[in-house]
């Protein structure tokens, strides 16, 4: 079975960003432990990274996290249950 490529024509990024990978320390030590959040970006930790809306969820359930940060993480998993996503895709840069 093979797999195609396809070029992105467009990335449209919801703003203010979600979290920060380098400030968002127990966030990032979750999703990656968890996750392996990092496995899908390059070797500057830029890419696009997939994760299940479920991984949100429970680091809500389970991490202490800034209000504002738990409030975007809330914003995104509101979008893709409104949605029907399972999954949400962050635009690392």
């Amino acid at each position: 079975m093979s797999i195609n490529a396809y070029r992105v024509v467009k990335i449209q990024e919801k703003v203010p960003s979600t979290f920060n990978l380098w400030h968002d320390d127990k966030l990032m030590q979750f999703l990656d432990g968890e996750y392996h959040f990092y496995e899908d970006l390059n070797s500057e930790n830029k890419g696009l990274a997939t994760l299940p809306v479920e991984a949100l969820e429970k680091a809500l359930l389970s991490l202490s996290l800034d209000q504002d940060l738990v409030a975007a993480l809330q914003e995104d998993i509101d979008a893709c249950r409104a949605s029907g996503e399972l999954y949400v895709q962050y635009y690392c840069h």
